[in-house]
């Protein structure tokens, strides 16, 4: 949540007519390269004797022009005349800027800002640098052991102007066919008839409108998600040559290029997509037998259909089955076929056999692993309707299995047991603190407010480190506990902040609060219940830090996000660890969980957990593992001999809902995102039962609480009453002259609605004659559903104070189970004590 790594726009490379159908499909993709995942050697110690060019086009000269800048990118030098890789020599890897004839630290110059302007990139096995600039920049790599060992770079700058457009030429097209995955694209047109024109010149000027077939009126899809486009889903801009747009469309889409200045000058395209006219819907293949690889991966193309390749609205058509001890088994039903589908691509935290769909200009599908030889067989109704009869149009394929294929391990990947919002106890676990929201207002002797926008009030560190635009306050706006769960709300609240830079303005308010200083852990297990906001430019996160920075700063002593979401992909969240360096030779590991279909972040609530431990770390969505690090993985140049830091130090616990960021390159809310706001209904530590490794620090301040009467002039509701003098809202009333007496019946029941959420310690009945011999309470924070607290099998009147221990309840309700005497149950009053 602190520093990313950005992303490398002018890098990214798109294959118009191959949209890969694993994460991308599920849960977009960036712009641009993804920062380095990979593993860095744990010394990250060798020394650099020599640096040359990774190839002619990565140096010396690197050429570009624009607007207001140009991005650059090369590959990272071979090392050691190839003995080396960057992951080994990392830590002895300096950038230098030339300034005033002379080299400097790029650190030292604050023109340049890591994750801003300049930073490391990683894609396809290959890293290296990408930069920034708007004018000629001369940089160095330096081995900070063997100081002559040096390269340089030139990056050369050609300023461009803007232009405005004045008339718009297809380069491709404008009449374009879609594939059979409707994959298609174009390069951008010739503006004002001038051929060198760059985009960059006229991309303020330029809008893109859409409709289908099936729509009257265009569509602008700039940062309209609701619309159903979605940048880089479905639809997005490619970079290499000369640079254009991508669409994948399902039927005849129309495109429209629109000057913003002269509404009158537009260019149309129109992308045909035909779907095929099938006949008599036979399969045929080329190829039936497969060979598991050294992963024990199989993949196959989907058999022609009348001798042409499937489309999208045919897939849910076919039928997959495997053969089991000699009959065929549906490949979804799990417990026979022994495979399980997977929408995200291989599952390595599955030992199951796996299988999913693939897309790279046809479909197909995969499998992995593939130990044993096996058949598979594909059909489709005849008569080309889901369901219909396939008869034997069918295509069986062998699969020739790889026995010496890996299988995950997953012995310790479990579910996890789940506590609810009424109950905290789980087995084996030991809870060591908790906040649970209850009340209406934060408990400040346990969290602090993390105010601001600027980083140590430095003007260049803006928006958090991150490019994000949200301001965080301690207003109860921003920050707020109602109805059990605290509330993060972000609104949109230009301010400025003059003291420190009067010129930069902070569009959105929002909330962040953290336990610095007066809750940390160390090892254990933390649960976050939250539900979280959908819309573009929002991230909300559940993280945490340490408390000293023992290993160096961020994030040579590391950070662990629990949870992060993009609120522009509301059915997925994701989890990380940052380690290595102090900025920039940091680098991070992660990975994503997508939401069973109808679910998301913003559905209901979910329950998010981490389970650290000494040498491993485990990341949770609702009791189910997605991602798991080791500490074969993480290091700390810190302190590079110590296989557990930076993850071996207390660490405290951050909550905040920020806006845009790097996070989701640089979303931005649209009309109707903001204001929005994500509920936690608790946070919960625990410690393994038993466990010497695990330490904690509470510097909690506890303020004893006056229990009050929260019962007081609430309303109540009831299943009848003996007459209208017997009022259930004199259970209420404080008012021991009247009284309460129920319709004659054991199963008589009133409920008392506090308005709000409380810890509740007591309940107090006060009864007349006509008492309860045995009856039931029952406690409720949503009014749906009900936890039983105190179970009465032998009441005797009188005043009865029953005791709980710290219930978190709004509604309060009484369930009568036998009546001690023949007429309904008598109460003068009922007072609930809470806080």
């Amino acid at each position: 949540m602190e520093k990313r790594m950005l992303q490398l726009n002018k890098k990214k490379l798109h294959n118009v007519l191959s949209i890969v159908l694993t994460i991308t499909l599920l849960i977009g993709t960036l712009t641009g390269y993804s920062s380095y995942t990979g593993k860095v050697a744990k010394a990250a110690s060798e020394a650099i004797t020599s640096m040359q060019y990774y190839s002619a086009s990565d140096g010396p000269i690197l050429t570009g022009s624009g607007v207001d800048g140009a991005s650059y990118g090369f590959v990272m030098p071979i090392f050691n005349g190839g003995s080396a890789s960057w992951g080994d020599v990392a830590s002895d890897l300096q950038v230098n800027v030339k300034v005033n004839g002379a080299w400097v630290s790029i650190d030292t110059v604050s023109s340049f800002v890591y994750n801003s302007n300049w930073g490391n990139w990683s894609d396809s096995g290959f890293n290296g640098y990408w930069f920034n600039v708007n004018k000629t920049t001369n940089l160095q790599l330096q081995s900070k052991t063997n100081k002559e060992v040096t390269l340089e770079y030139t990056l050369q700058f050609t300023q461009l102007s803007t232009a405005t457009i004045t008339s718009m030429t297809a380069t491709q097209g404008p009449q374009l066919t879609a594939g059979v995955t409707g994959g298609c694209g174009f390069t951008y047109p010739t503006f004002n008839g001038d051929a060198s024109i760059k985009y960059e010149q006229i991309a303020k000027d330029l809008k893109v409108y859409v409709r289908t077939e099936d729509d009257k009126d265009w569509i602008d899809i700039n940062n309209n998600a609701a619309s159903g486009w979605i940048y880089d889903k479905n639809f997005g801009q490619f970079f290499d040559g000369p640079g254009g747009y991508w669409f994948n469309v399902e039927k005849t889409t129309y495109v429209r290029l629109v000057s913003v200045s002269s509404p009158g000058v537009f260019l149309d395209y129109t992308i045909t997509y035909t779907k095929p006219v099938r006949d008599k819907h036979v399969l045929t293949a080329d190829t039936t037998t497969f060979t598991a690889g050294t992963t024990g991966a199989i993949g196959i193309p989907l058999p022609f259909i009348d001798g042409g390749y499937p489309v999208s609205t045919e897939l849910d058509n076919f039928i997959y089955e495997v053969k089991v001890n000699g009959a065929w088994v549906e490949l979804s039903n799990t417990a026979l076929s022994s495979f399980s589908y997977q929408g995200n691509g291989y599952n390595k935290l599955s030992d199951k056999n796996q299988w999913g769909y693939w897309v790279d200009g046809i479909y197909g599908l995969w499998f992995q692993p593939i130990q044993q030889d096996m058949e598979l067989r594909i059909g489709y109704p005849l008569n080309g309707e889901k369901g219909g009869n396939v008869g034997n149009n069918y295509i069986v394929y062998s699969f020739i299995g790889n026995p010496n294929a890996p299988r995950p391990d997953v012995s310790d990947l479990g579910e996890l047991e789940l506590g609810t919002s009424d109950s905290s106890k789980l087995n084996g676990w030991n809870m060591v603190w908790n906040d649970e929201f209850a009340g209406d207002k934060l408990n400040t002797s346990k969290w602090n407010y993390n105010t601001g926008y600027f980083i140590d009030g430095d003007p260049d560190k803006w928006g958090w480190g991150n490019n994000e635009l949200e301001y965080y306050t301690d207003s109860e706006k921003n920050t707020f506990v109602k109805d059990g769960s605290l509330n993060l709300a972000t609104y949109y609240e230009p301010t400025t902040f003059p003291e420190i830079d009067p010129n930069r303005v902070a569009p959105y308010s929002s909330g962040k609060i953290t336990t610095k200083d007066k809750f940390t852990f160390k090892y254990g297990r933390i649960d976050f219940r939250a539900k979280l906001p959908a819309g573009n430019g929002l991230w909300p996160a559940l993280w945490l830090l340490p408390n000293e920075d023992k290993y160096g700063t961020w994030a040579s002593s590391g950070e662990i996000d629990v949870m992060e979401a993009r609120g522009r992909i509301p059915n997925a969240s994701s989890g990380a660890i940052h380690y290595g360096g102090t900025w920039p030779t940091n680098t991070y590991l992660g990975s994503d969980y997508v939401f069973p279909e109808g679910e998301s972040i913003n559905s209901d609530y979910h329950v998010y957990s981490l389970v650290w431990e000494e040498d491993n770390i485990k990341w949770y969505v609702d009791g189910k593992c997605f991602f798991k690090a080791t500490n074969d993985q993480w290091y700390s140049a810190g302190n590079p001999n110590n296989p557990n830091a930076p993850f071996d130090q207390e660490f405290y616990i951050i909550m905040n809902l920020a806006v845009g960021g790097w996070f989701d390159g640089g979303v931005t809310p649209g009309e109707g995102d903001i204001p929005a706001s994500m509920q936690v209904d608790y946070v919960r530590v625990y410690q393994a039962e038993g466990s010497t490794d695990g330490s904690y620090t509470d510097n909690t301040t506890e303020v004893t609480p006056v229990l009050e009467d929260k019962a007081f002039g609430k309303t109540v509701q009831s299943s009848g009453t003996e007459n209208e003098v017997f009022s259930a809202n004199n259970l209420v009333d404080n008012n021991t002259a009247t009284r309460y007496a129920s319709n004659f019946a054991d199963d008589a029941w009133f409920i008392v609605d506090l308005n709000n959420t409380y810890t509740i310690n007591q309940v107090i009945l006060n009864w007349e004659a006509a008492y309860g011999k045995q009856y039931e309470i029952l406690v409720s924070t949503d009014g749906v559903n009900y936890t039983s607290v105190i179970k009465q099998n032998n009441g005797a009147g009188g005043v009865e104070t029953l005791n709980l221990d710290k219930v978190k309840a709004r509604y309060v309700k009484f369930q009568g189970v036998e009546r001690a005497l023949p007429y309904g149950y008598s109460l003068w009053d009922i007072k609930v004590m809470g806080n």
